[in-house]
């Protein structure tokens, strides 16, 4: 049943109904996707690549983007890539690290557009999150919100 309409702040809001009105879903969705599909599996292979002298298909592929440093520029971005996910998943300097994240993401773009690969959508969309998050902050559900990182002044109460 609908409790309250409008904006007021007088409202009792439940943390669910908080979730939901923040950017908290995106950030939410994007950390665990990033750190599923790119991250797990980059810092496991940046783990073989430094220490157990195994190739990885990152260096090869940095090199020939014409990258400098490409065998310690590869572990770098995967573990930027890392400690983005985990930051973003909890909420803790969501924009410092979407400013942290945002020169890999454009990289990322600028190389997948000229090698024409189809994950180039991907690469939007995560700059399209990255920019929204770096404007728009963690949310209310966040650690940011709990410690009240990001804030201007105290609040006052009245």
């Amino acid at each position: 049943m609908l409790e309250f309409t409008g904006g007021s702040p007088a409202a009792a809001q439940t943390p669910l109904s908080s979730l939901f009105q923040t950017a908290a879903i995106l950030r939410i969705g994007t950390g665990l996707l990033l750190m599923t599909r790119y991250g797990l599996d980059a810092v496991q292979n940046a783990y073989h690549f430094f220490f157990q002298e195994k190739p990885w298909a990152w260096v090869p592929a940095f090199h020939e983007a014409g990258m400098p440093y490409a065998h310690l520029l590869a572990p770098i971005v995967a573990l930027i890539i890392v400690a983005v996910a985990v930051s973003w998943t909890i909420g803790f300097l969501t924009r410092l690290f979407a400013f942290a994240f945002l020169p890999v993401v454009i990289t990322t773009l600028v190389v997948l557009q000229h090698a024409g690969s189809p994950r180039v959508e991907a690469a939007w969309l995560y700059l399209i999150i990255t920019v929204t998050l770096l404007l728009f902050g963690s949310g209310t559900v966040s650690v940011d919100q709990l410690f009240r990182l990001g804030q201007s002044g105290p609040k006052k109460r009245r």
